[in-house]
C-alpha cells in the first residue's frame, strides 16, 4: 500500500472556502448561531430575519455592528423593542449547521412560517431558466453554494456564495429587501429541501430552481403553495415538479 506524504500546510495557506460561526443578536438577545461564509452578512441577516418572521422590511433593522468572538463573529442588529422581544421568545434552541439551516427551530410552526398559496403567475420561461443556469455555472466557486436572484425579465439581480445553501438564499433575499426589488426566480447550486421552499414562498418569489434532486416533502409543500419548482440536472431536460403543467 502506498503511503501518502504528510504535509503540514499552514491554515492561512489553504485555499478552501471560509466558514465561521456567526452569532446573530437582536439588541441584547442572542438569537441564533449559524456556520456561514463571512461576507455580505448584513444581507444574510436581513434575509434570515425575514424568513424567521422577525421583520417585514429592511427598515425594521436600524443598524448593524460586528464584534469578534473567540472563533467567529457577533453580528448585532439594532431593532425596536417589540422585535427584540419576539426574538427572545422564539430564539433558536441550538446551533444551526451549514448543512441544515433550520436545525434548532423551537417548533414546527416556526419551521413552516410564512407558507401560503402564492398568486398564479406565468410559468418561468425556458429561456430565462437556461440563461440563469448559465450564469450559475459561470459564477460558481469551489466549495461554496451559489444562489442567484433573477427578475421577471430574466436579468440577474444578485448573486451570493456561502458554505450553506440556505445562507446563500438568505443573502439573495436580503439583497432584494434592501434594494426593494425581490427576484421572481431563485436559482441555487444544491438540492432542494423544505427550508428553501419556505424561504422562497415567504419572499413571494414565483419560482425556485435547484440542480440536485429535491426531497419529496419539499415538492409536496411547493405544490401546496403553488411555487414553481424546477429540477435542473446537467445535460438533461429541465423538470417542472410544481406550479404548472407546461412542458419545457
Amino acid at each position: 500500500m502506498a503511503v501518502l506524504d504528510r504535509r503540514e500546510v499552514p491554515i492561512e495557506a489553504l485555499s478552501g472556502p471560509r466558514e465561521l460561526p456567526i452569532t446573530l443578536a437582536l439588541n441584547q438577545t442572542d438569537y441564533a448561531t449559524v456556520l456561514a461564509t463571512p461576507d455580505h452578512l448584513k444581507e444574510w441577516a436581513l434575509g434570515f430575519c425575514f424568513a424567521e418572521g422577525l421583520i417585514e422590511r429592511a427598515a425594521d433593522i436600524h443598524a448593524f455592528t460586528t464584534e469578534p468572538l473567540r472563533h467567529g463573529l457577533l453580528l448585532r442588529a439594532q431593532v425596536d423593542a417589540r422585535i427584540a422581544l419576539m426574538a427572545q421568545e422564539q430564539r433558536r434552541v441550538g446551533t444551526s449547521m451549514s448543512s441544515c439551516g433550520r436545525c434548532g427551530t423551537a417548533s414546527e410552526a416556526l419551521l413552516m412560517y410564512g407558507l401560503q398559496q402564492l398568486p398564479e403567475r406565468p410559468l418561468m420561461s425556458a429561456e430565462h431558466l437556461q440563461g440563469a443556469l448559465a450564469w450559475l455555472q459561470q459564477q460558481r466557486q469551489v466549495g461554496l453554494h451559489t444562489a442567484l436572484g433573477i427578475d421577471s425579465h430574466g436579468q440577474q439581480l444578485s448573486c451570493a456564495h456561502d458554505i450553506g445553501r440556505h445562507n446563500a438564499i438568505d443573502k439573495v433575499v436580503g439583497a432584494g429587501l434592501a434594494s426593494g426589488a425581490m427576484p421572481s426566480l431563485l436559482v441555487v447550486s444544491s438540492r432542494c429541501s423544505v427550508e428553501l421552499v419556505q424561504k422562497a414562498v415567504r419572499a413571494g418569489v414565483a419560482a425556485l430552481a435547484c440542480v440536485s434532486v429535491p426531497s419529496a416533502l419539499s415538492v409536496e409543500i411547493a405544490r401546496l403553495c403553488r411555487l414553481q419548482l424546477f429540477y435542473c440536472r446537467r445535460a438533461a431536460p429541465i423538470e417542472l415538479l410544481s406550479g404548472g403543467s407546461e412542458a419545457l
